[in-house]
């Protein structure tokens, strides 16, 4: 049997705008230094019996020294000038992990230097030490927060809303141990390892976004280098249209004086 749909119903068809489904893009993009690298010194522990049976090295500014890569670059989505609609978030991470962030005492160290948190997310902060730390917390939209960790112990924060930027966290017993968190409502940040290697998953692809460059460290990263051709990114900005699939943004180059001592 067949079936003939009316002609002022079939006009309306052809004349539907066709939905296009959001693609999807992975950016893979790396840090070095392109100078010598920094000393490495030791922190000076002696104030506390367990910490200073540790070996603790300064976190300011960490490069391998095989390759020259930068640790903890943060590359992430500006959340200021990229707002980002709600089918711009792949379906997998549009929701805040249901998973805690960890950050813990371990040796005299915050671990890890860097903490990603997404807004609804409950931070654990533990202590794996023999001894005892504390952990402030900076916010700017969010209730600071000052709490002893004890020994084996830990305690859990709320996180509400976003944060403008890379925010520290301070133990006050100990002020050579610090950390940052990035608080965002969205879930494309990327921390370098240890070769500054960092990979971002799932962006949209297809749209103009503007990531920023951070580090705890910086100077000013106006002008890098990608490739080895010189290149300007304003306050660490730059913008970029990705193609589905794979996106190499190159190996990006900064200079010494890019970071403070």
């Amino acid at each position: 049997m067949k079936y003939s749909l009316p002609v002022a119903l079939l006009a309306c068809f052809a004349s539907a705008p066709l939905a296009i489904a959001q693609e999807w893009a992975d950016v893979t993009i790396k840090f070095v230094l392109d100078g010598a690298s920094p000393a490495g010194a030791a922190v000076n522990a002696n104030a506390d019996a367990f910490c200073a049976k540790q070996q603790i090295p300064s976190e300011r500014l960490v490069v391998d020294a095989s390759t020259k890569g930068i640790a903890n670059m943060v590359f992430m989505i500006d959340g200021k000038q990229t707002k980002l609609a709600g089918d711009q978030i792949h379906p997998t991470l549009k929701d805040a992990p249901s998973t805690k962030p960890v950050l813990d005492n371990v040796n005299c160290r915050f671990i890890p230097h860097i903490l990603p948190v997404r807004v609804g997310q409950t931070i654990e902060v533990k202590n794996s030490d023999s001894t005892s730390h504390n952990a402030k917390f900076v916010f700017f939209n969010n209730d600071e927060w000052n709490q002893v960790i004890p020994t084996g112990g830990s305690k859990t924060l709320q996180i509400k809303k976003a944060e403008s930027g890379p925010s520290k966290v301070e133990c006050n017993i100990h002020p050579w141990m610090t950390a940052y968190h990035i608080v965002t409502d969205h879930p494309y940040v990327g921390i370098s390892n240890d070769k500054g290697e960092i990979k971002i998953e799932k962006l949209p692809a297809g749209v103009e976004l503007t990531f920023k460059l951070w580090h705890e460290a910086q100077n000013k990263f106006d002008e890098v280098a990608v490739n080895g051709k010189a290149d300007s990114w304003k306050k660490g900005n730059v913008k970029f249209t990705l193609k589905p699939g794979a996106n190499d943004l190159g190996t990006v180059s900064l200079k010494p004086d890019k970071f403070k001592p």
